[in-house]
Parts: C-alpha cells; structure tokens; sequence
C-alpha cells in the first residue's frame, strides 16, 4: 500500500523522488528515537528523521506497524471509509514530506518546515479526493475538506512554535484546496496543472499563489 500511495503522489506531481519510502521506513519507536536523539513527539504515529552533514542527507520515515496492519486490512485503496481517514491521513503525511524532502534535495533546494507541512496538507486532502472519485463516491470527496480541515485537533504538547506551525499549514492548505475541488472537476485539466506548479514553488511564491487564488 505504501508504494502505491507513494506512486499516487508521485503521478500526481510528474516527480521522481528518485527512492523508495518502503526502503527508509522504520517500525519500531525504540529505533526512531534513538535515531531521532530523542526529538520525537512521545506515542507519535508518524515522524521523518533528517540529518544534514557535508556529504548530504540521511533520512528515515517513522510508521506505527499497528496503525499500517489497520491500514492494510480496511484497504482504502479499495473502498475508503471515514474511520480510515485519521491513519490513511498519517501514513499520507510521511509519504509526503519524504518525497518533498528526497526530490528537492535532488533540485539541490532547501526547503522549510511549513512549506514541509503545508505540502503534506494539500497531499492528504487531494490523495484521497481522487481515491473519492475513482471509487465513485462524489458525497464521500465533499466531506472531506471538512473533515480534513474543520474539524482538525492539534496535540496538546506540541511547543508554541510548532502549533503556529501547524495552524498555518492547515490554514493556507485549507484555503488552497477549497478552489482546488471545483478546478479538479473541470475537465480541462487545469486542477492538476496547477497542482503540478505549486509544488514547485518555494515557501513564499506559495502562499503569494493562495493568497491570489483566495481572493480571485
């Protein structure tokens, strides 16, 4: 299931990561934080571990196996459901910021932690609005903004700094993907085409598009 969503995101974007997430993922918390030097949030479903030295970057994505056992058995690749959606959500975010991270290294571009979570906002929202579609449940995608951004609640030992973090990518991707729907829909393409060019983009010219997108 990993590879798939990874390659979704992928398809979607027209981006090589160039690697596997499969081939980076660690299961067992004891590792990521070890790994983590003691950085990660405690019970956390999810954490990308990333070190930069002079000879480049190493980096490892951090999954809960049994939040991945749910995952696999409900197979949301088939038939999404709305107890799904917090784990498919979670495992979306990884596959984001690691294919985010692996291809602007690439690029040899540097990248900030909210354009990392802002990037992952959109992801998880238009991933599983074309899984809604290509599974024919037009009522299903239509929840999902709302679910995905209204009704969102952030961890309670986050610091100041990043719970700002957190609300502004959830703002900004918010105002972002309600536009998006109606321009996914149309069939001339343009939804994915600008998807495609805002993931290119760094951290202001992206806020600077939503910005221009909200009020036009």
């Amino acid at each position: 299931m990993l590879a798939e969503l990874q390659k979704q995101l992928a398809d979607i974007y027209q981006v090589d990561p160039g690697y596997r997430v499969t081939d980076f993922l660690i299961t067992d918390p004891a590792l990521a934080s070890l790994l983590g030097q003691q950085s990660m949030l405690q019970n956390s479903p999810e954490t990308v571990l990333l070190s930069q030295d002079d000879d480049g970057i190493a980096l490892s994505v951090f999954l809960d196996e049994e939040m991945l056992d749910r995952l696999g058995a409900g197979d949301p690749l088939c038939r999404l459901t709305a107890p799904q959606l917090n784990d498919l959500w979670t495992v979306l975010e990884g596959i984001s910021h690691f294919n985010y991270i692996a291809w602007n290294a690439a690029c040899d571009k540097r990248v900030t932690l909210l354009e990392l979570e802002l990037q992952a906002e959109i992801d998880k929202f238009v991933s599983t609005w074309l899984l809604a579609q290509q599974q024919q449940r037009p009522a299903f995608a239509d929840r999902l903004h709302d679910w995905l951004f209204d009704e969102v609640s952030f961890r309670t030992d986050l610091s100041i700094e990043q719970r700002v973090r957190y609300e502004m990518a959830n703002n900004y991707a918010a105002r972002f993907c309600s536009g998006l729907r109606r321009r996914l829909q149309r069939s001339d393409g343009d939804g994915l085409q600008e998807l495609r060019k805002f993931y290119r983009l760094g951290q202001s010219d992206k806020l600077s598009h939503i910005h221009a997108q909200t009020y036009a």
